[in-house]
């Protein structure tokens, strides 16, 4: 289990593994790359989730009032919602987890469903943290210039 846990410390680091493993076990890394798969993962669901919760507590402070500030809520309960979905669903993919990257043990996988679901759901979240600002930014005051500026910069955010 440490082994693991180091493994997965590394790649969050974005180091390579294979040097630990040949050093410490004489293990072959191709046996663990689907395990670290896993929980990278994992972790990138996780950190993507945060990133749009951060997105949206910009937005909190730009949106102060109105229609908008009632939006970025609900998007932000939405986002919650989807992304919890997606750690439970990377979770429950095949169970035991194990089964996810050791063929030798029986268990129940769902296959891709689970992953093209939360892929969808975090297209359509992105899709909305896109267009959720512009009407905002096409009621600001400032020449028509700046705001096709902002327009653009708000729109290679999305790429």
């Amino acid at each position: 289990m440490m082994m693991q846990w180091k493994i997965v410390c590394l790649r969050i680091l974005g180091l390579d593994t294979n040097f630990l493993l040949k050093k410490e076990h004489g293990a072959d890394p191709l046996l663990v790359r689907p395990q670290e798969q896993f929980y990278s993962l994992l972790f990138y669901v996780i950190s993507l989730a945060l990133a749009k919760v951060s997105i949206i507590f910009l937005y909190m402070r730009v949106m102060t009032h109105g229609v908008q500030r009632i939006a970025v809520y609900v998007l932000l309960g939405v986002i919650v919602v989807c992304n919890v979905w997606a750690v439970i669903s990377q979770l429950i993919q095949c169970i035991p987890i194990e089964a996810n990257w050791n063929p030798n043990v029986q268990g129940t996988c769902f296959g891709l469903v689970l992953g093209k679901s939360s892929s969808i759901l975090h297209i359509v979240t992105d899709f909305f943290i896109f267009v959720l600002p512009i009407p905002t930014l096409l009621t600001l005051k400032i020449h028509k210039k700046q705001k096709i500026g902002l327009l653009a910069v708000f729109s290679l955010g999305f790429l």
